[in-house]
This record gives structure tokens, C-alpha cells and sequence, in this order.
């Protein structure tokens, strides 16, 4: 050890002291990082007389390199020569390597004889540093780096200058992570600033409606939901959330108030504006803390337009189904006329040769009438798969609704020798939706899998010892029913696989398909609350629908009428622009014992109407001079309980009229006609009042 006398003893002293208040003031007055390291550094060598000092901080790179931060004294080239480090190896043993990685102050009391500064002997004697001290600088478990001092003379820092400096090193880490906490801070009141701007102006911007409710009190409603449900109001907040919901949804409203869902919940609901109108809605709930209460935020979404455009996109598949099934479906109808005109020609024939026998033209007769109710049947199909579907969702038996979709395209499948395999249930399964529309879904399937079967007979050169086939197959898994339609086709590529259900994708070639077909599928099985999915099974196609069982409630099915017994002496007004027809029915009727007037037209119906009264008026609905329409709008003006029987053959001319025919005076049928059905109908009419018993078809 080195002696000093106690005069340099007390200036060491006196200098470390000064250091530290110097130091003290400018941690008291940081502002920034390296401003602060700057500062305590050029205290320490223009105040405490040192030669230099620098602060470096440990980086975790793979050398465990020391950057210096802030360097100020004597030849500070030094700093940059040395490469220190606080790693493992030869120059990670410094006096800094040592104190960032033990902890611990590292004192060199000269560096011509400390082996520690071996590998930077030749550059302290150069640059004139005897001795050192390396104090770390951490923050709890973070290493940050040092704080290095080199004296020009050896054994420079005692005991108590070792104290005073340490008391230096300690403020100046609680200094730097003040400082990274300030910054932290600022940065972090800064971003949420930031923040509540940038979702401020989303929900104040966005055209979706946003209500957060407390026990059904709103606390909140973005202008957008003033727009959607406003009626001149300023705001909705304080009003109650029961008056934008139907009353039948209160009670389950009400229980979810107390009990709120889990998670986030997404469902569409009829909702009702300030004005009294319901339009539809798309509402995402879950459940928030607004203020410190428990609330839900609702984000609600007209989809209004959405569904006018998803219904038509709906309607536009099943016309383009029925354009390409077109011709199958004229094969269909023709088989039956083919019949009705070889049996009504055949049956002349006899007549004329005197061989027809009274029995043997009932047979006849019989089979005409057989045909016609199968060319009806067809007729119906097609008129109620294509029209517009507006009805509201109910409970039908899905598996009636699939043999219904099968029973149209079977007839098509046998001419190209395809095989209708079915693996169906028995027993009715109940179903959430729209009838008709699950019988497009099926339709659509079965109409992919005949063009698929087709192309594949057609590459293999039309032969036929290859056995197309298409299987329809049902089962009931707990809650829900799986419908698959397999084909043993060509398959559908993986390339194709990923897109088959986007809108207007089709691989058919042109005029073949409109590629609507399968995204319309899935978006009527998603509605109802199913999925549809094509299973890979490695052999042909194979869709999959699976539909929730809805075993709360049964099928709906239509009540028939009971058999009436007719009244005689009856007036009946029969109106038709075709002769033929009129003269038909009219003939009929008379053979009943009614008393029969013929017209030709809805004017003609009406001035004969008002001279002698019908007690059931028939018209047919389109006709070139005085159509049905006005007819019937006519009687009713001058006998609102008149009897009539609207028949027609015009697609959607009946929905048209329907909210001016909600009662029992008024039925409504579709060409063909079965003289039975007309007859039970008419006979209900002339009941006396009281008796009536029929419902509309």
C-alpha cells in the first residue's frame, strides 16, 4: 500500500464528497439517460480531479460486449481501444467485466502490477492510468453496466473514498431507472392517449350501432346508433334497451340482464327503431365494465339490405337450377301427355268402331286422369321450388323435404343411367327453416352429382361398364341430422377443393353453370344453423349437411279439408278466356246440378254478375280483356263475403293478392285442377253459415 499524507488523504476526500453533491444535484435535475451519464462523468473529472471516466453498459449480444454510453477526461481514444467485455473470456476479467457480472466494486490499486489489466498494460502506461475503480450500476436483478474511474497515480481510492463512490454508483442506477420509469411512463400515457383517440374515432366513425347496457339502462350509444334507432332524440343514454326489442323477446332479454352469456355472443334478431319499424339486425354482445358497473356491449349491424340481396341471390340460384334442369324437365311433362293423348286418341278410335265398353272407357278415363294429377304434381314442384320464398322460419320433417327434392330430379337420372341409392329414416326428424329451400339445397347436390356422373361416362367413351351411382343417405347423431349426397363421379380436385364455395366459382363450362349454386347452399344450411362441408373420401363427391334437431317442437303440417256433401239449385259463374276450359268445367258443374253462367272475361263476368248474382264465382286470374285481379278486387267492393275460387296457373300472381284474401270466402287453386278438390271446395262455400270447415290450399 501506498502512503499518502493525511493532507492528500483530506483533498481526496474533500473532492469525493464534492463529487457526490454535484452528483446528487444532477440526478435531481436529469431529464434524460444519457444527458444524466454525461454529467456524472465530467463531475467526476473536472470536479473530482480523476483523469477519466466512462459509463458502459452490458450488452446481451453473443460477445456479452460493453458499449460506452458517456466518456469525459483525459485521452478518451482509450475507451475505444480497450473492447471490454463482460463475458467469460480473457477480457471479460477486467476491472468492468468483474463488476457487471459479480456485482461487486472492482478496485485496481495499480495497473502495473494488477495481472487483471494484462491485456490493456501497454495502453494505461500510454495513456498514464495507475489505478482504477469499477463500480456496477443494476436495478434489482438487471445487470445495466458500470461505472469505470482511472486516477493517474496508484492506490488512489481508499476505503472511504470506495464508500462515497459506491453511494455515488447506487444513486446513479436508482437515477437511470427513475428515468427509463419516467419514460416508460410518458411513453405509455402517451400510447393510451393515443389509444382512446384512435377508438374514439372508430366508434364515433363506424356505421354500426354501439349500445353498452347496465340491467338494460343504456350508458352508452355512439352516433351511429342514433341514426339507426333515432327519432329526433339527442341521445339514448338513460333510456331502456326493452324499447328497441320486441315485447316476446323481453322475458329471455330480462333473464339474460342477471345471467349474460359467456364469451362473445353473435345472433340476428328483429329489431325495433324509436318510429315503431322492425328491421333486421346482426348483434355482437359480450360483456364489459363501463364505469366500474358490469355491462354488455352490443355492436349492432342493419343487415336489412343484406338479406333483400341474400334472398335474391337465393332466388337467382333456384332459376338458374330449374334453366339448367330444363330439360329433363320437359321430358318429365312429356311422358304423361304422351300418355293422356295416346289413351285420349286410342280411346276415340274405339268409340268410333263401336268396341268401347262402358267399363272399359272408365279405365281409360281413369288412367287420363292419373296422368294429369302426375303432370300436376310436376307443375307444383317447379312452381313452389321456384317462387320466392318470404315465409317465416318453422319446424318441417327434413326427411320429407329431401324424398320431395329427390322425387324431381329422379326422373333425369334414369336416362342416363344413373343410379338414386337412398338410406333414409322412417320416422319424421324435425328441422328449424325453410322447407323449400332445403329441398334446393338437396336439388343443387343432386344436379352437381348428375353433371359430374355425365362428364365421367362421356371422357370413359360412353360405355357402360362403369355403374353410375348416387347415394342420399340420412342418420340421426344425438341433436342432429347428417344428409349426405355421394356420387362415385371423377372427384373434385384439390385445387378446386379450397374455393367450391365461393360465389360465381363454377368448373363448368360456359352456359353450364353460374357458380351461384353451392355458396347459396351453404349460406341457407349456415342460416339454419348447420353446416355444409365436402368430405373427402377419396371416390367421387361427397357433401355433407348437418342441421340441429329441433326436438322442442313437431312438423308442421297442412290440415286437410274433410269431404263436403254439395248443395243443389246453386248458381255458379264460371270465368275463363279459354272456351275449351269453360265449357269443360261448365258442363261438369252442370252434371252436379248446378245452375251455370259462362264468361269470357272480367268485364264481361262483372255486368252479368250484377244482373243475376253468383252464389261462387271461378275465375282464372290472367286474361287479355278484364283480368281476375280486377274481377275479384270488384266483387269484393260489392259483397265483401262473396265466395270465390281463383284458379291459375301464373307463377307468383297468387302471393301478390294474398293480403286481400285472408279469410274463408276465398281459395285459391293451380292448374291443372282436380274436378274433386274444386267440387269439395265449392260445396264448403254453399254451406249454410257456421258449418264451414275448409281451409285454403
Amino acid at each position: 500500500m501506498i502512503a499518502h499524507s493525511v493532507a492528500d488523504q483530506l483533498r481526496q476526500i474533500d473532492r469525493a464528497v464534492t463529487t457526490l453533491t454535484r452528483s446528487t444535484e444532477a440526478l435531481l435535475r436529469a431529464t434524460d439517460e444519457k444527458t444524466l451519464l454525461e454529467h456524472i462523468c465530467r463531475i467526476a473529472v473536472e470536479v473530482a480531479g480523476f483523469k477519466l471516466a466512462w459509463v458502459g453498459y452490458a450488452q446481451n449480444d453473443d460477445a456479452q460486449s460493453v458499449i460506452p454510453m458517456a466518456v469525459a477526461g483525459w485521452r478518451t481514444d482509450y475507451v475505444d481501444e480497450i473492447g471490454a467485455s463482460w463475458g467469460e473470456g480473457i477480457r471479460g476479467h477486467g476491472p468492468i467485466g468483474n463488476a457487471i457480472r459479480t456485482g461487486v466494486t472492482q478496485i485496481t490499486v495499480d495497473t502495473e502490477t494488477d495481472p487483471r489489466f494484462a491485456p490493456w498494460r501497454e495502453s494505461v502506461r500510454k495513456h498514464g492510468f495507475r489505478s482504477c475503480i469499477a463500480l456496477p450500476l443494476a436495478q434489482v436483478a438487471e445487470r445495466i453496466g458500470a461505472l469505470v474511474i482511472y486516477a493517474g497515480e496508484p492506490d488512489a481510492f481508499d476505503a472511504d473514498i470506495v464508500r462515497l463512490l459506491e453511494d455515488l454508483a447506487r444513486n446513479l442506477s436508482y437515477g437511470i431507472g427513475t428515468l427509463r420509469m419516467r419514460v416508460e411512463h410518458d411513453r405509455a400515457v402517451r400510447e393510451l392517449a393515443e389509444s382512446e383517440e384512435r377508438y374514439r374515432s372508430l366508434i364515433e366513425l363506424t356505421p354500426d350501432a354501439i349500445l353498452v347496457h347496465s340491467m338494460g339502462e343504456i350508458l352508452f350509444a355512439n352516433p351511429a346508433a342514433l341514426q339507426v334507432f333515432g327519432n329526433g332524440l339527442s341521445s339514448l343514454v338513460g333510456e331502456s334497451i326493452l324499447q328497441l326489442i320486441p315485447p316476446e323477446e323481453h322475458p329471455i332479454l330480462i333473464e339474460r340482464f342477471t345471467r349474460p352469456p359467456p364469451g362473445r355472443v353473435r345472433a340476428e334478431h328483429q329489431m325495433i327503431r324509436l318510429d315503431g319499424s322492425l328491421f333486421d339486425a346482426e348483434v355482437v354482445a359480450t360483456t364489459i365494465t363501463f364505469h366500474s358497473r358490469p355491462a354488455r356491449l352490443l355492436v349492432i349491424r342493419d343487415i336489412s339490405d343484406r338479406r333483400e340481396v341474400q334472398e335474391q341471390l337465393v332466388q337467382t340460384a333456384k332459376l338458374a337450377t330449374l334453366g339448367e334442369m330444363a330439360a329433363g324437365l320437359v321430358h318429365e311433362l312429356s311422358q304423361p301427355l304422351n300418355i293422356i293423348r295416346l289413351t285420349a286418341e286410342g280411346a276415340l278410335l274405339f268409340i268410333e268402331r263401336g268396341k268401347a265398353t262402358p267399363e272399359w272407357q272408365a279405365q281409360q278415363f281413369h288412367l287420363i286422369a292419373d296422368q294429369s294429377q302426375r303432370t300436376a304434381e310436376i307443375i307444383d314442384d317447379i312452381r313452389i321450388f321456384s317462387r320466392r320464398d318470404n315465409s317465416p322460419m318453422q319446424v318441417f320433417d327434413a326427411m320429407s323435404a329431401t324424398r320431395s327434392a329427390m322425387a324431381v330430379l329422379e326422373g333425369q337420372l334414369r336416362p342416363d343411367e344413373i343410379t338414386l341409392v337412398t338410406r333414409l329414416p322412417d320416422t319424421p326428424i324435425p328441422v328449424r327453416g325453410r322447407r323449400v329451400q332445403l329441398e334446393q339445397v338437396i336439388m343443387n347436390l343432386l344436379s352437381n352429382a348428375h353433371h359430374a356422373l355425365k362428364e365421367k361416362r362421356e371422357h370413359n367413351g360412353g360405355g357402360r361398364a362403369w355403374a353410375a351411382e348416387i347415394a342420399v343417405t340420412a342418420r340421426q347423431d344425438g341433436n342432429r341430422l347428417t344428409i349426405r349426397v355421394a356420387d362415385n363421379g371423377p372427384g373434385i380436385p384439390p385445387a378446386v377443393r379450397a374455393r367450391i364455395f365461393e360465389p360465381f366459382f363454377t368448373t363448368k363450362e360456359a352456359g353450364r353453370g353460374t357458380g351461384l349454386g353451392l355458396s347459396v347452399s351453404f349460406g341457407i344450411i349456415n342460416a339454419m344453423g348447420g353446416r355444409l362441408e365436402l368430405d373427402n373420401t377419396g371416390q367421387g363427391a361427397c357433401f355433407v349437411i348437418s342441421l340441429p334437431i329441433d326436438a322442442n317442437d313437431e312438423p308442421q303440417e297442412v290440415p286437410q279439408s274433410p269431404p263436403q256433401t254439395c248443395p243443389i239449385d246453386a248458381h255458379i259463374m264460371v270465368v275463363d278466356d279459354e272456351t275449351t276450359a269453360t265449357e269443360t268445367l261448365g258442363r261438369y258443374l252442370t252434371e252436379m246440378g248446378y245452375r251455370v253462367t259462362l264468361c269470357g272475361s272480367g268485364s264481361e263476368a262483372l255486368t252479368r254478375f250484377r244482373d243475376d248474382p253468383a252464389d261462387v264465382v271461378i275465375t282464372d286470374l290472367r286474361m287479355p280483356s278484364g283480368g281476375g285481379e280486377q274481377l275479384v278486387e270488384q266483387l269484393r267492393e260489392y259483397d265483401p263475403l262473396q265466395p270465390i275460387v281463383i284458379v291459375t296457373g301464373h307463377l307468383g300472381a297468387t302471393e301478390r293478392l294474398a293480403e286481400n284474401l285472408q279469410d274463408d270466402r276465398c281459395a285459391v287453386l293451380k292448374k291443372p285442377v282436380a274436378l274433386g278438390k274444386l267440387g269439395e271446395i265449392i260445396a264448403t262455400f254453399l254451406l249454410p253459415p257456421g258449418d264451414e270447415e275448409f281451409t285454403q290450399t
